[in-house]
């Protein structure tokens, strides 16, 4: 029977002496004899010496339709002059994970395993679920001994919670999250570190090294003061910018204290003491534009009965346009009236707020500059969390960073070619 030529340069370097089909078990053996007799050290490739044996390999290649393909030939042993032992001859069409599947359908494998969870792909392929496991970990193992980070000019950087306590003893809580740089301008993670202290982002500067670092001209994170000050030593001229997001949720949170201030002091019956519970609670929070007729109603009643509540709702309306000017300069001309607000009605929770904010507006202005935030790393992160719980969690934490950069980042195939 001739075989079409397809099949016939399946394997470079090998011919086709044998095809069996097995119709009952959906199964193809493919049998492969090696054009030439030399052989070369599987581990340092030297040509191997005095012939120790041979023994049949069986591996699995790609499917053909509902069939399973199986490559069978015979790899020879022999003595390495280098290794100073026997060992087996390198085969070119083995994939380096293992030597029971080949290098396309290992290649294939790895695919399914960035859109799907391990357990499934390894269901769908007749795999054990260990052993799919330990392939893909293996295979991103040897792709990120080939991985660069890419230059970059613009990053994100924000933190992800990565396991609990119950599996690390000893620890503080810092070192239970990963560090996500982020690049916002291909919107791709390049990085991942562990913990979330200083030494994280210390961790990436150094990699990249100091003329990479010189090329980066804006570094958006929240207001961690590690990440701020690693910026400040490896890239002194990069943009450092809080993330107004953060801010703003600060802000929230210091007015909500303002808020239970106000219930604990107001009567019982008073629509005050109403707005702290059930459906009331949060709406002062909102926008006014966003409140529904009820609820403004609701707060109407309010602000008429309680002149700090009134107070507590201006300041609360005019910082949600403090971020939407268009200078630092006017954005502090409406810090300074609400400091000067803040101060009249006495709202404690808010004065520790302003000081800060006062503090730290040599960093905070930087966002009418650059006008960046760090959303990019926290819808990152919700897909972090998605992978983290598909896998009901990772005990390896070196594979769940790579299990990042392969999902979220560069470590996949959309941008890595099949190896030579």
């Amino acid at each position: 029977m001739k075989l079409p030529r397809f099949i016939e340069n399946l394997i470079p370097g090998f011919k086709i002496i044998d095809v069996k089909e097995w119709l009952q078990h959906k199964k193809i053996e493919v049998y492969l004899e090696k054009d030439t007799s030399d052989c070369f050290c599987n581990r340092c490739g030297t040509q191997l010496e005095a012939s120790r044996g041979r023994h049949r390999l069986q591996v699995r290649h790609l499917p053909i339709f509902n069939f399973q393909v199986y490559l069978m030939v015979w790899r020879h042993k022999g003595h390495c002059p280098t290794c100073k032992k026997a060992r087996s001859e390198h085969l070119n069409f083995i994939a380096e994970e293992t030597p029971h599947l080949s290098r396309e359908y290992a290649w294939w494998l790895g695919r399914m395993c960035e859109i799907s969870a391990v357990s499934r792909v390894a269901e769908f392929a007749g795999h054990d679920k260990s052993t799919m496991h330990r392939l893909d970990f293996n295979r991103l193992r040897r792709l990120i001994q080939h991985y660069k980070i890419p230059k970059v000019k613009r990053i994100s950087v924000d933190e992800v919670y990565s396991r609990s306590n119950s599996h690390y003893r000893g620890e503080n809580r810092n070192q239970r999250f990963f560090t996500v740089i982020s690049d916002l301008d291909s919107r791709r993670v390049i990085w991942v570190s562990d913990s979330r202290d200083r030494a994280a982002l210390d961790e990436f500067y150094k990699i990249i090294g100091t003329d990479a670092c010189r090329e980066i001209e804006v570094v958006a994170a929240d207001q961690h003061d590690g990440y701020r000050a690693s910026t400040e030593e490896y890239c002194p001229q990069a943009t450092y910018v809080w993330d107004k997001f953060h801010l703003l949720q600060s802000f929230e949170e210091s007015v909500n204290e303002e808020r239970k201030k106000l219930h604990s002091d107001a009567s019982k019956k008073s629509d005050i003491a109403h707005l702290a519970c059930g459906t009331y609670r949060y709406i002062f929070l909102k926008r006014e534009s966003d409140r529904t007729k009820e609820e403004s109603r609701h707060i109407l009643k309010v602000i008429k009965e309680n002149e700090k509540f009134a107070g507590l709702e201006l300041v609360k309306e005019r910082m949600l346009y403090f971020f939407q000017e268009k200078t630092a300069e006017d954005a502090w001309k409406i810090f300074e009236e609400l400091e000067k607000w803040i101060v009249d009605m006495g709202f404690n929770f808010l004065e520790k707020w302003a000081k800060n904010f006062n503090d730290n507006w040599r960093t905070i202005k930087n966002y009418f500059k650059c006008r960046v935030t760090s959303a990019l790393s926290e819808g990152n992160n919700n897909v972090i969390k998605t992978l983290k719980r598909r896998a009901y969690g990772y005990r390896n934490m070196t594979y769940f960073k790579l299990k990042i950069l392969q999902v979220c980042g560069y470590l996949n195939s959309r941008y890595i070619k099949l190896e030579e």
